[in-house]
């Protein structure tokens, strides 16, 4: 065939809104995302990877039908057999999706999992935000508990300390879908945009009725102008949403986690309840907020309690944050280290009696801070059922916790293979459990 016959050559650049990963770059962002399934399974989080393509119904129930992710931003197409598929444009609906398939919620709880993936959303092409984009993630789901939250938002925060970067947390509480304060709320906060709806953007106008919330995640500037009026959430949640909150904010800062309260915020997808949070580039050095710019967001996440619900399954608690390597990569500068250790669970605290279970969240954060995989009871089980998670987990050691080990600033230390046990110093157990 002559050259003439064969056309046009094709274009070889990649399309729009994506880009090649090529040597050096693909190794430091296969690093980073080492570095986070390393963290994440150091504290029990198990991979998961679903397929890059679901069913559309999948994020038109889960994410919400008139979210703008659905709304504007999905790679939709038909297949040959006439079904809608969508490029997945985030994983929290997917995976609670495989866990219902599996029926994983009809075994032990919570269910932990974790994934590194691209994602896939055809939005305006900016520094740090593609249309083809790499996220980590956890998820963890079966607990309602104010610890997960807690664990979750710990394990975030230490793995961008990790990977480099400055980052400011910013944390509130949305209520309960099923609650009177979300309600209650969502009634006034619908009074108070109908008062201001000439001062606001035609898209968020539309949206007063359909999807409020989603106002306060408006960019527009005459929106966020008219927004400084607008009530908090936070001064109308229930009792029951403001104990948890209250309860998260105090684990966390057990924790030593620290955050800032962020009562307009509302994180971008519809099945977010109570807790929300986001990690922001802290800048101020090394150049770090030029290089991220205006979209000075790494990630983050929140409860989603009635997820599991709206794509047809049981009930199932479950909160989890997706973090963007693409942006950590441009507020770190670069990667993390290629010695950057981490592992799989070798330690397991056990909480004996609820005095306990502060101090033992604690001293499983310390052990991991130390470089250490470390899980524990999540559940609220009782000692049996403890140390039934904890030969599941795979570890060898048990760290056993009561009042008589916190007293006496000690632990209780159990080889799961051979039973022998000795009371060990807290501050010498991460010299000891090192494998």
């Amino acid at each position: 065939m002559d050259d003439k016959d064969r056309g046009a050559p094709p274009d070889l650049a990649p399309p729009k809104g994506t880009t090649d990963l090529l040597p050096p770059e693909s190794w430091r962002v296969s690093r980073l995302a080492r570095l986070a399934m390393d963290t994440f399974a150091g504290a029990g989080y198990g991979p998961v990877d679903t397929p890059i393509f679901e069913h559309t119904e999948i994020f038109e129930r889960g994410v919400g039908a008139t979210s703008e992710v659905v709304g504007k931003q999905m790679y939709t197409f038909t297949d040959r057999g006439g079904r809608s598929l969508t490029l997945r444009p985030e994983l929290t609906a997917p995976v609670v999706r495989a866990v219902l398939a599996a029926n994983l919620q009809r075994g032990p709880l919570p269910v932990k999992l974790a994934y590194a993936g691209p994602m896939f959303r055809q939005e305006r092409p900016q520094k740090g935000r593609y249309r083809q984009f790499y996220q980590v993630g956890i998820e963890a789901m079966g607990s309602a508990l104010p610890a997960v939250d807690a664990e979750v938002i710990e394990i975030g925060s230490r793995f961008l300390a990790s990977a480099g970067v400055e980052t400011t947390l910013l944390l509130n509480s949305i209520g309960h879908v099923d609650s009177s304060c979300r309600t209650g709320y969502l009634k006034l906060l619908v009074e108070y945009l109908e008062e201001q709806r000439d001062r606001l953007a035609p898209v968020d106008a539309e949206r007063v009725h359909t999807n409020p919330l989603r106002v306060f995640d408006s960019k527009e500037e005459a929106t966020r102008a008219a927004l400084e009026g607008a009530p908090y959430i936070t001064d109308h949640l229930c009792d029951d949403c403001a104990k948890h909150f209250e309860s998260v904010r105090t684990l966390l800062e057990d924790l030593g986690v620290g955050y800032e309260l962020e009562p307009r915020l509302v994180r971008g997808l519809d099945y977010y309840t109570r807790t929300a949070f986001e990690f922001v580039d802290a800048g101020g050095q090394q150049g770090k907020a030029a290089r991220l710019g205006s979209q000075n967001a790494f990630g983050g996440g929140g409860r989603y309690d009635g997820l599991a619900e709206s794509l047809g399954g049981d009930a199932l608690p479950g909160i989890g944050f997706a973090l963007g390597l693409d942006r950590i990569l441009i507020g770190a500068g670069g990667g993390p280290d290629d010695d950057v250790a981490g592992g799989p669970v070798n330690a397991y605290v056990v909480a004996i009696g609820a005095a306990a279970a502060r101090p033992a969240l604690s001293l499983a954060t310390r052990l991991r801070a130390s470089g250490l995989g470390v899980d524990l009871d999540l559940m609220g089980r009782s000692v049996k059922g403890q140390m039934k998670d904890a030969a599941r987990s795979g570890a060898r050691w048990a760290v056993i916790l009561g009042d008589a080990e916190i007293a006496s600033g000690e632990s209780t230390l159990r080889d799961l293979t051979s039973g022998a046990e000795s009371r060990v110093a807290l501050e010498d157990l991460a010299g000891l459990l090192a494998p």
